[in-house]
């Protein structure tokens, strides 16, 4: 299980580092890459790769006495494997038929997890972690609709329309803000519950969150369909949201206050991080119910990028980094964990307010920031950084650990037992 971790977590230093050459291409001129191709490179290894790995790695962990069972070690190596053809294949080919074959593969592999996932949670509590959970996997089926109508909309000469961004758009909503941030919660709430928190999250809350992440897909639609009755779903959406995120910070507070001493401080702040990506993400989706605002967002790209960041390392990684904290797979009393852990929330809080500070002087019409795209190579350098301490620090654990184990089942010598003669008359 945690070896699965370590992998997830090598997944997410390399896609980081795919991250900050993409930025170098706005200063260098790299020969023999292309931007487009490297980009799908980046966020297949980040998503699949980093937090889908990670996130199932975690729900499996009551699956068997070591977590994953041996069936669900294959499906994770199957869906490894695909990640690592969508590593080699996109740079080269970008969607072709070797990338899209290894993406079914991680998509079918990623079917019979969710149901490995299903049957694994079965003895969570019901009204809490185990129902956050089968929503999660619920919402990831449903998620990968948008993948399989793309095939029927590009046959049909639907490429590029709007219809083929939304069925994109629909996968990377209901992934991010369904089966990931429900994820996230279930995985918080289930150690909540195993340290005595008799419920986390009312079933209110959980509804609210639901019926928000449906009617917010309305935003995606917005950039093509600017009918009032879209910004009016969307709005609905994002009210039930802060309501949701609202009880959600107060439960967890309520949570904090009571099992404070039961995991490290900087657990309590990557959850704390995670609550304020989430909420950022939904104040700025509650501004573009504003049509001058989403105009904003949807063209200018900084917004874009910017958005997708905050959900991903902001709101989904730090809920993934306080679970390996809880777990003692980071060991927040380590100056190396502590260092990993700084630099990547330096990092991430550094990029984010430079892409919006540059979104919002592009759209203002005031130009570019001084010295832009070497301040933004530079702050992002923080992110690999940071994961890629935090990779060692694990890995520098892990073997600690097995030393550990094969030093309490050590072989008995038998050299100073010696039978009485009457056995060996």
């Amino acid at each position: 299980m945690r070896r699965w971790f370590n992998i997830a977590l090598l997944n997410f230093g390399i896609a980081a580092l795919i991250g900050c050459v993409l930025r170098a291409i706005y200063i260098w001129e790299i020969p023999f890459i292309r931007f487009k191709p490297l980009l799908n490179a980046h966020s297949h290894v980040a998503m699949l790769g980093w937090a889908f790995i990670a996130m199932v790695v975690f729900l499996l962990q009551d699956e068997t006495e070591h977590g994953p069972s041996r069936r669900s070690n294959i499906l994770l190596a199957a869906a490894q494997i695909a990640v690592v053809g969508m590593l080699l294949g996109f740079p080269v080919q970008s969607y072709g038929a070797f990338t899209i074959t290894v993406s079914v593969l991680h998509m079918l592999a990623g079917y019979w997890l969710s149901v490995q996932v299903w049957k694994a949670t079965r003895t969570w509590r019901a009204n809490g972690s185990r129902l956050l959970t089968r929503m999660a996997v619920i919402l990831m089926f449903i998620s990968t609709i948008g993948i399989w109508a793309m095939g029927p909309i590009v046959s049909g000469g639907g490429f590029g329309t709007e219809l083929y961004y939304w069925s994109i758009q629909f996968y990377l909503h209901f992934q991010l803000n369904g089966w990931f941030w429900f994820g996230a919660l279930a995985l918080w709430s289930r150690w909540a519950e195993t340290h005595g928190a008799r419920h986390v999250l009312d079933r209110f809350t959980i509804r609210l969150w639901l019926i928000s992440v449906v009617l917010t897909f309305a935003l995606a639609i917005a950039w093509s369909e600017h009918h009032w009755t879209v910004y009016a779903v969307n709005s609905i959406g994002v009210v039930l949201q802060l309501w949701a995120g609202w009880r959600t910070m107060k439960a967890i507070l309520k949570v904090q206050r009571m099992l404070h001493d039961k995991a490290p401080l900087w657990a309590w702040r990557c959850v704390t991080y995670s609550l304020i990506g989430m909420g950022l993400k939904v104040v700025m989706q509650a501004a573009v119910a504003i049509p001058h605002v989403a105009i904003m967002a949807f063209t200018v790209r900084n917004f874009t990028m910017g958005f997708i960041h905050l959900n991903t390392l902001g709101a989904i990684s730090m809920m993934l980094f306080a679970m390996a904290l809880v777990r003692g797979w980071f060991v927040s009393t380590s100056w190396v964990a502590r260092s990993g852990l700084s630099l990547f929330t330096t990092g991430m809080i550094l990029t984010e307010g430079v892409l919006f500070l540059q979104g919002l002087l592009f759209w203002a019409g005031w130009g570019m920031i001084p010295g832009y795209y070497w301040i933004l190579f530079g702050v992002s350098m923080f992110l690999p950084t940071g994961i890629i301490t935090l990779l060692v620090h694990a890995i520098y654990e892990r073997r600690k650990e097995v030393v550990r184990v094969g030093q309490r089942i050590a072989p008995v010598s038998y050299t100073h037992l010696t039978l009485p003669t009457s056995d060996l008359v």
